[in-house]
């Protein structure tokens, strides 16, 4: 199991079968639950677009203030 989906699994549960866990700002690495979304892969891109510019807003922001 790849380390996105163990760390859905920890903290939320099983992921239903033809489900995927995505990273909501596009960033692999980032595996923090709050980046992770579990959406049913014929539909991810419909489910996780409205977050990607925000989160990757937000976290821009974040990284001015502790500069």
């Amino acid at each position: 199991m790849n380390p996105r989906r163990e760390a859905w699994v920890k903290a939320h549960g099983p992921i239903p079968k033809g489900w995927v866990v995505h990273n909501l700002n596009g960033d692999p690495s980032d595996i923090r639950v709050d980046n992770l979304a579990a959406v049913p892969r014929d539909s991810i891109f419909l489910a996780v677009a409205p977050y990607r510019e925000r989160i990757r807003n937000l976290e821009l922001q974040l990284k001015q203030v502790g500069e």
